[in-house]
């Protein structure tokens, strides 16, 4: 996979970014494990390459804690029902 496209999406969220400018998004996109893009799922799926994982959070609920800053090295878990979870690593 090339730099330039994601490795992962997450499409179909609510998502509350913390961001003043932009409070919600619909998705969100990860490149080597780190979180690179916040925004529409239109807007992001526009960087989805063949190999990129897309997944569909199904409406849920993601909070960008303050740790999961663009640039934070992400680890982004689902289970068998669809949930979707995203933990910022330390260091």
């Amino acid at each position: 996979m090339t730099a330039e496209y994601l490795s992962l999406i997450v499409t179909n969220t609510r998502l509350k970014t913390g961001d003043p400018a932009r409070p919600w998004a619909t998705a969100l996109g990860l490149r080597n494990g780190k979180l690179a893009v916040v925004g529409s799922a239109a807007e992001i799926l526009k960087m989805a390459g063949t190999e990129t994982i897309v997944v569909d959070a199904r409406g849920q609920l993601i909070e960008l804690s303050p740790g999961m800053r663009i640039g934070a090295r992400m680890t982004v878990t689902t289970d068998a029902d669809g949930g979707v979870s995203l933990h910022a690593e330390n260091g």
